[in-house]
């Protein structure tokens, strides 16, 4: 059951992504917790030489310091924005904005 919740969860991503849509990313650990979630950290960890310690998830949800579900696996095309505003990836295929993980 689980298995199929992730599957259909990355499909909505995919889905959203590949329309062009926004795409929330959070800045988290970059080790899942044991039960698949990530915590989540300040959003400019992800913007530095954090050596792979930090990501961002996409399309995820929140709630307080954790995030579950999304993808750490960047949506090619979408606005990617952080709950801060900050613009990660405007959209289209290869054009980057601002810098970050994941």
């Amino acid at each position: 059951m689980v298995q199929v919740g992730a599957v259909v969860a990355i499909s909505a991503l995919v889905t959203t992504a590949c329309s062009g849509d926004e795409v929330t990313a959070d800045c988290v650990l970059a080790k899942p917790q044991p039960d698949g979630s990530y915590l989540v950290v300040d959003e400019h960890r992800c913007s530095g030489d954090s050596h792979g310690a930090y990501v961002y998830v996409y399309g995820g949800g929140r709630s307080s310091t954790v995030v579950r579900g999304g993808t750490t696996v960047r949506p090619k095309d979408a606005r990617i924005v952080t709950r801060k505003g900050t613009v990660v990836q405007r959209g289209g295929f290869g054009r980057g904005g601002k810098g970050g993980g994941g």
